[in-house]
């Protein structure tokens, strides 16, 4: 993964949304700051680029949600980009299919572009010894047609749910992109 092609889907994100371009300051700087090597580095304390897809599954109208134990939350699937992925959204994918089993082909994606990035700090990792440091997370929509089988990973996760739109909307992680959601997905009327 090279830092160029991240700038590239940084670029074409801000075209989509150019009223998040301070928010990503962060970001563009990390980016102008880091050779490629670096941003897949676990070891790069300045930060990491990562990816995880959000997954809507039309027959239930729910999102699934992962708790993770480490952070001691419920998220959506997702995790670090690797040197050998050739996108964020090749990681997004990867990393559902590691995380839930879902197989690739089931999943639908809405965008090739994020419909979000977000710069968010990660505390101390005890488990892993990782420092503190900031994730620059690439989030895509996805969509199954049908509900399927989960098969969470046992190492990271402990739980998953299905939760409706309202409930996501509510909860204090994913309610700031939950008008992002709505508007992918077309779902206002069940808010």
């Amino acid at each position: 993964m090279k830092v160029s092609s991240i700038k590239t889907i940084v670029n074409d994100y801000l075209k989509v949304y150019p009223n998040e371009f301070d928010r990503l300051a962060a970001l563009r700087t990390y980016l102008n700051s880091t050779k490629d090597e670096k941003i897949t580095d676990w070891n790069n304390t300045n930060g990491h680029i990562t990816a995880g897809g959000f997954i809507y599954c039309e027959e239930n109208r729910k999102f699934l949600v992962l708790y993770h134990k480490d952070l001691q939350m419920y998220l959506y699937p997702g995790g670090h980009c690797e040197s050998e992925d050739a996108s964020p959204l090749e990681t997004a994918k990867n990393e559902i299919v590691e995380e839930t089993g879902i197989a690739k082909h089931l999943l639908i994606c809405k965008t090739e572009t994020p419909f979000d990035i977000d710069v968010h700090l990660i505390p101390y990792n005890k488990r892993v010894n990782m420092a503190e440091h900031y994730h620059f997370d690439f989030r895509y929509m996805f969509v199954l047609k049908r509900l399927i089988d989960v098969k969470i990973d046992q190492n990271e996760m402990s739980n998953y749910v299905w939760v409706d739109f309202k409930k996501l909307a509510e909860d204090k992680n994913f309610g700031k992109i939950s008008e992002k959601l709505s508007l992918i997905l077309n779902i206002d009327n069940q808010k």
